[in-house]
C-alpha cells in the first residue's frame, strides 16, 4: 500500500508539472494576441462581475502571476498586473475565468479552491512532520491528503460549465457583451484555462495570505 501510494503521489506531480508547462506555453503565446476588443482585464472583470452578480465584487491588482483568483469570503477579484492591466488574449481569458466564479449560481466553485489550497497546505504540513520526525504514515498520510486535494479540483472544472449546452452559452455569452474579439480564440484554449488551478495548485493556498 505504501509503495502505491507513493506512485500515485509522484503521478500527480508530474501531471501536475505538465499541465504547468501548457499553461505557461499557453499564457506566453497569448500574451503575443490582442484582444480586438481593447478591453483590459480590470475592464473585463468588472463587466462580467455586474452582469453575473448584485453584489459586484471589488477589483484589485496584486503582484505575482498565475494567483487570479476572486476570494468569496471577501468578495474581491485579485488580478496579477499583467491580467489586470492587459488587452491581450492571455488577459482576457483568465479575467473571464475569474469573473465567472462570481456568479450567484457558481459560488461554490470559489469555496471549493479555498477547500483544496486548505487541503494543500495541510499536506505540506503532514509531510513535513512526517520527514521530521520520520514518521512514515504522517508522510503518507500528507501524500494522501494532497493527491485527494487534486482529485478534487479536477472534479470542480466540471461546476464551470456542466454540460455541452452551457459552454455554448458561455460563448454566446462572450460574444453578445463583446468582451473578447475573435472569441474563437478563447474557444480555442479554454480546456487549457479552465486548467490553471490545476497549474497553481501546489502553490494556490498563498491567495489566502496575500
Amino acid at each position: 500500500m505504501r509503495i502505491i501510494i507513493e506512485i500515485i503521489f509522484v503521478i500527480t506531480i508530474i501531471l501536475i508539472l505538465i499541465v504547468n508547462l501548457s499553461i505557461r506555453t499557453l499564457a506566453k503565446e497569448l500574451k503575443e494576441k490582442n484582444n480586438e476588443t481593447n478591453l483590459s482585464g480590470f475592464e473585463i472583470a468588472k463587466k462580467i462581475s455586474q452582469i453575473l452578480t448584485k453584489d459586484e465584487p471589488h477589483i484589485i491588482k496584486k503582484k505575482g502571476k498565475f494567483l487570479d483568483h476572486y476570494n468569496y469570503e471577501r468578495n474581491v477579484i485579485k488580478l496579477s498586473s499583467e491580467v489586470f492591466d492587459g488587452t491581450d488574449m492571455y488577459a482576457a481569458g483568465i479575467a473571464l475565468n475569474v469573473a465567472l466564479e462570481t456568479s450567484d449560481e457558481k459560488k461554490n466553485l470559489a469555496k471549493g479552491h479555498k477547500f483544496t489550497s486548505i487541503m494543500v497546505l495541510t499536506s505540506y504540513i503532514c509531510i513535513i512532520i512526517g520527514a521530521f520526525l520520520n514518521n512514515a504514515n504522517i508522510l503518507l498520510f500528507g501524500f494522501v491528503i494532497f493527491v485527494l486535494a487534486f482529485i478534487f479540483e479536477i472534479l470542480l472544472i466540471n461546476l464551470i460549465a456542466k454540460t455541452t449546452n452551457e459552454i455554448e452559452d458561455l460563448y454566446d455569452f462572450i460574444a453578445s457583451q463583446e468582451i473578447i474579439k475573435p472569441y474563437e480564440e478563447y474557444k480555442e484554449y479554454i480546456l487549457v484555462l479552465f486548467l490553471i488551478n490545476i497549474a497553481t495548485l501546489p502553490y494556490s493556498f498563498i491567495n489566502y495570505f496575500r
